[in-house]
């Protein structure tokens, strides 16, 4: 092989950051969770909710 063929090439992807929001958004989310699950709500459906809702999402490509 060449020098060439072992070249380092950087690879595409991206970048998932979650951090937790200030102190209400967490509360409000959880508050939430459990009105939805003595509702009788899909318990996937509820957690989703609740994590989208407590936690700031960032995508990024690199």
């Amino acid at each position: 092989m060449t020098h060439m063929n072992k070249a380092i090439v950087p690879r595409r992807g991206i970048r998932i950051d979650l951090t937790l929001r200030p102190l209400p958004s967490p509360l409000i989310g959880l508050g939430g969770a459990w009105l939805g699950a003595r509702a009788g709500a899909d318990v996937a459906v509820v957690a989703v909710t609740a994590l989208l809702v407590s936690v700031r999402m960032r995508i990024t490509r690199i």
